[in-house]
């Protein structure tokens, strides 16, 4: 068995002198080039640091905005709130042509929410709270009702009286 040499390699794969002209040339290139890239990249991290400083700047304010906007709302009343939030009946409007309005439990908590927080300021009893904004619509002083799911309605303000008396635990009755 006679054994034979592996080809050669291709003409493509085979290593080829670089002239000095080239390199001289392709050197020149890379110089000219290179300040233009370092500023223009220069220019990109200095923009994404400006937008990264706005970014916190606005998470600060969004945090601040939000605790002031809750402190604004008592302790007690807030926890009413998420009692109501939470709940699965249907909270019913009586609208001032008589018509009725449905709302479920989150979207009912966020009426009362946007309620307190442009009219409950300095209300921190919750029986203050109830008698001023919770139970009755603002224009037409209309009472809020709930809807049980076997189609009685109760007074929104003895519901949550009821409520809140068959918690295991109290509300929180002191502000912060």
């Amino acid at each position: 068995m006679t054994r034979r040499a592996a080809p050669s390699a291709p003409a493509t794969a085979r290593q080829r002198p670089v002239s000095p002209r080239a390199l001289a040339l392709a050197v020149a290139v890379v110089a000219a080039a290179g300040p233009a890239c370092d500023e223009k990249f220069q220019s990109f991290l200095r923009n994404a640091s400006d937008r990264h400083v706005e970014r916190e700047k606005k998470k600060e304010s969004d945090a601040e905005r939000r605790a002031a906007e809750e402190a604004v709302i008592s302790p007690p009343v807030r926890a009413a709130i998420a009692l109501v939030r939470a709940s699965d009946y249907d909270f019913v409007s009586v609208t001032s042509d008589g018509s009725r309005k449905r709302y479920s439990g989150f979207d009912f908590a966020a009426m009362l929410e946007t309620k307190s927080r442009w009219l409950g300021r300095g209300l921190d009893e919750l029986s203050d709270w109830l008698d001023q904004i919770g139970s009755r619509t603002f224009f037409g002083g209309r009472s809020y009702f709930v809807r049980l799911p076997d189609g009685r309605e109760l007074n929104f303000r003895s519901w949550l009286e009821a409520e809140i008396a068959a918690l295991p635990t109290a509300l929180p009755t002191e502000s912060p």
